[in-house]
């Protein structure tokens, strides 16, 4: 009865939230967010003082403090709805991974030009044949000479 702080974000937690929740009349702190919870929020007391921070990240929250109502009764998102929102990456996870492979890739590409190795490779951008391809030339001409 006495807890002043809560914060049970990013545990994958599931369900509703319960309704008992509402006689922590001490409670100063709740964080809910980035959990699997749905429903409808509980409404009385402390819970009434909580902002929208508490609970985002909870697709399938309804009511008061957020803006997504629940029409009469709180229904949980289908099944496809969870699994969709687990594989959706955020744009700043997208922006990261293709700024570290811009970085590594031109650091990488520095390194085979500065130092030349493999030179297959820098021979396909740097003009110049390869000691293979001069050596074919060079056999082709003395195949050329015998005949």
């Amino acid at each position: 009865m006495n807890l002043e702080w809560l914060d049970h974000s990013s545990n994958k937690l599931t369900g509703k939230i319960p309704d008992e929740l509402v006689s922590l009349t001490q409670l100063s702190v709740l964080n809910l967010s980035n959990n699997l919870l749905v429903g409808h929020i509980p409404q009385g007391n402390q819970f009434n003082t909580f902002g929208n921070d508490s609970y985002e990240g909870n697709l399938g929250l309804c009511g008061f403090p957020l803006s997504k109502s629940c029409n009469g009764i709180g229904t949980p998102p289908s099944s496809f709805q969870e699994k969709a929102e687990f594989w959706r990456f955020g744009w700043r996870v997208v922006v990261l991974g293709y700024g570290c492979g811009v970085v590594f890739g031109l650091l990488m590409g520095y390194h085979v030009f500065r130092t030349g190795k493999p030179k297959w490779f820098v021979s396909l951008f740097d003009g110049q044949p390869s000691l293979s391809r001069r050596k074919m030339r060079k056999a082709r001409r003395l195949v050329q000479r015998r005949s």
